[in-house]
């Protein structure tokens, strides 16, 4: 299968590059920063311009992404991420034969990530029944509008298209810029300081990296023209614990008192998925929460 990646030296990316090269797969990766998954460096919306080559499939992986500081503080480069979608989605429609785009949690509505009891379920976002709500800042809206764009080019040409929403993933190379990474690294650098931004009350479902690449190769083989599928554990786990768990497995005793960082920013209250989808297709994660953490060690 020939396979293009782009944002290929990112964390999705790259995993997913070293994975499908690893079951034979032609793969071709594409990015602007320069990396051992990455085949062109390029900006994706000059790639396109000019490349008439065909795909298997596309993983669309380009954007601007990085923390929850950065959305917050960057908020127009979010923007910029409908153009790559758009320019990348219209060059596909003609060279690809199936796109498989990681959006996100964020596209879900604010209001229904107030309660920690509101598992996010993929049919509380409906482009038929014109059902959307406010996503989650600019950067929820920015992929909430790439998934409008896929659900239309479908409609109207039948292309197959996967769209998955992964909750808070992590994993071994994942930049610090991202929180699972960036408490690891604090713990194990600075002990006796533990921080946490907002109140650490606020909860996120967390994915292993393995289990997101797992379900994507899922989608390859899944003959449902268009399909929209959360990937997550359904388990809520809030900050303060998160660190208590992480404290543990690195130091062996209990995490000492964290001071609450109020003046940063800490997103919504709260996002787990509902898992009732995943589960009917045998889609459960495999990684366990502590087995992940270790492997950041």
């Amino acid at each position: 299968m020939n396979i293009l990646i782009t944002g290929s030296s990112g964390f999705l990316g790259s995993h997913c590059v070293n994975y499908f090269r690893n079951k034979r797969h032609n793969v071709l990766g594409v990015d602007i920063t320069e990396s051992s998954t990455t085949d062109i460096v390029d900006d994706i919306r000059f790639f396109v311009q000019h490349s008439q080559q065909r795909f298997d499939l596309l993983l669309q992986f380009a954007a601007d992404v990085k923390g929850r500081e950065h959305i917050e503080k960057h908020y127009l480069n979010m923007i910029e991420n409908i153009e790559i979608d758009r320019c990348v989605f219209k060059w596909a429609s003609t060279y690809v034969d199936h796109i498989i785009y990681p959006s996100s949690c964020a596209v879900y509505p604010e209001e229904l990530q107030q309660n920690a009891n509101t598992p996010l379920i993929e049919s509380m976002i409906n482009f038929e029944t014109g059902v959307i709500g406010v996503s989650d800042h600019l950067y929820g809206w920015s992929k909430l509008t790439a998934e409008r764009m896929l659900w239309q080019i479908h409609k109207e040409i039948k292309l197959p298209i996967h769209v998955i929403r992964p909750f808070s993933g992590y994993g071994p190379g994942q930049s610090t810029d991202y929180p699972m990474t960036n408490l690891v690294n604090m713990i194990k650098n600075n002990p006796n300081k533990i921080q946490v931004w907002g109140n650490g009350t606020q909860t996120r479902d967390w994915i292993f990296i393995d289990d997101i690449v797992q379900t994507i190769e899922w989608c390859i083989n899944d003959t449902i023209g268009y399909r929209t599928l959360n990937i997550g554990t359904g388990i809520a786990t809030p900050f303060t614990e998160l660190l208590q768990i992480i404290y543990r497995t690195v130091y062996n005793k209990e995490c000492p008192e964290i001071e609450t960082l109020l003046d940063k920013p800490s997103g919504v209250p709260h996002r787990v998925a509902n898992i009732q989808l995943q589960s009917h297709l045998g889609l459960l994660p495999r990684v366990d929460l502590l087995s992940g953490i270790k492997t950041l060690l």
